[in-house]
């Protein structure tokens, strides 16, 4: 009786080979089919994102073009004005080839307008792969971008400027009569008062060389007037960055009661002595005071084997200058400044006071034995000291890329 069972269902199995490699034989054709069909269109497209690579390639040359025509205003090829609007090829009207050895794999066009503020500018650069004309195919993709350079300050309005009151004193010297290249310029600059006393000397680029008079220290001028005279957040931002690579940015614990003195010299370039908590003041709302930077300087800081400290210094909060302390370039301070000065150190450039709390006023002073001296220079302003780039770069956040 098993057996007979057994017998059964072997003869119950026949036939059941022929449906099985039936079924796999569908089955690899099914994947042959659709590997060949893959195949088939992976060149397709593979051609499709070179030509979106090489679109967006050539947009960016055109955005290059661009910043290299805004820092080059002298060159032939260059953007001779830099205020709109601009002629072409930047108005978006001409087409450049791009080439690789001597084969054009597109063409851009550029339209650079003003931006919104006058050290900003808007580039829209289209690239297309192969060329934008012609029944062809064709790839295309823009890039939107807002370059900017830092202002130079070299429109500052005077050698000392404050958006606060002055107190002169001692045998402090104030002179803008040395260097007009920028303008004629006042010796200091106040929204509030300015008091001279002792013998200390003021002078205006103004053809009189006699001292202290109304067009020597300007007094009095509204407070809109010096939002031309501050650096933007975005501004101070893009400092920071500066510093940082100089490897002479400061924040934290360290920047209240901070020193640069013979036994911490302070070295060349942009110097950014920050709140401690690295925020801008007032960016998100009231600051605390508390998170202010106060630093001091005493004679001899300059690490240079000169004598003489070349840079940007800027303080976001408090600084005081004492000593014999020689500078060239642009002191930035967005709270109090006071100056100590003795013997022959002397600041060359021009100081800012934002005084954006003005707990007190900016003051410079001295002793009896020695001088405070600011003197006005435009190129020294300008360059920050020869450390400050005269380019225009790509603000951060601005890049934005968009398909054709």
């Amino acid at each position: 009786m098993l057996i007979h069972r057994l017998d059964v269902l072997i003869r119950s199995q026949r036939g059941v080979a022929l449906p099985m490699a039936m079924l796999t034989m569908l089955i690899l054709s099914a994947l042959i089919i659709a590997f060949s069909m893959m195949a088939a269109s992976e060149p397709v497209l593979a051609n499709n994102q070179l030509q979106v690579a090489q679109a967006r390639a050539v947009a960016e040359s055109g955005v290059e073009r661009a910043i290299w025509a805004l820092n080059n205003p002298t060159n032939a090829n260059g953007i001779a004005s830099l205020v709109g609007p601009f002629a072409a090829p930047f108005d978006g009207s001409v087409a450049t080839p791009v080439s690789i050895n001597a084969n054009q794999v597109g063409v851009f066009t550029v339209t650079v307008t003003d931006g919104p503020t006058a050290n900003e500018r808007n580039v829209v650069a289209t690239g297309w792969t192969p060329t934008n004309t012609g029944p062809g195919p064709k790839v295309k993709q823009r890039i939107q971008v807002t370059v900017f350079k830092i202002n130079p300050m070299d429109g500052l309005p005077s050698a000392l400027t404050v958006r606060g009151e002055i107190n002169v004193g001692g045998h402090a010297l104030v002179d803008s009569r040395s260097d007009t290249s920028c303008g004629n310029k006042s010796g200091t600059t106040s929204e509030g008062a300015t008091t001279i006393g002792g013998s200390a000397k003021v002078y205006a680029a103004d053809g009189d060389n006699s001292a202290n008079n109304a067009t020597d220290a300007v007094q009095n001028v509204s407070d809109a007037t010096f939002n031309n005279y501050t650096y933007s957040y975005k501004e101070l931002d893009a400092l920071k960055a500066l510093a940082k690579q100089n490897h002479t940015y400061y924040t934290g614990a360290q920047v209240h009661g901070m020193s640069f003195n013979a036994s911490n010299p302070m070295p060349n370039g942009i110097i950014y002595v920050d709140t401690d908590n690295g925020r801008n003041i007032d960016q998100n709302g009231t600051s605390d005071p508390a998170t202010f930077a106060s630093l001091d300087i005493h004679g001899n800081a300059p690490q240079d084997a000169s004598g003489i400290y070349s840079g940007i210094l800027i303080v976001a909060g408090s600084l005081s200058i004492s000593g014999n302390f020689q500078m060239h370039g642009l002191v930035y301070v967005l709270n109090d400044f006071t100056y100590q000065g003795t013997g022959t150190g002397q600041i060359v450039g021009a100081v800012m006071s934002q005084n954006v709390r003005d707990t007190s006023a900016t003051s410079i002073d001295t002793d009896t034995g020695g001088n405070s001296t600011i003197l006005w220079n435009c190129r020294y302003v300008k360059t920050g000291g020869g450390y400050l780039p005269q380019s225009f770069t790509i603000e951060n956040g601005t890049y934005k890329e968009i398909s054709g």
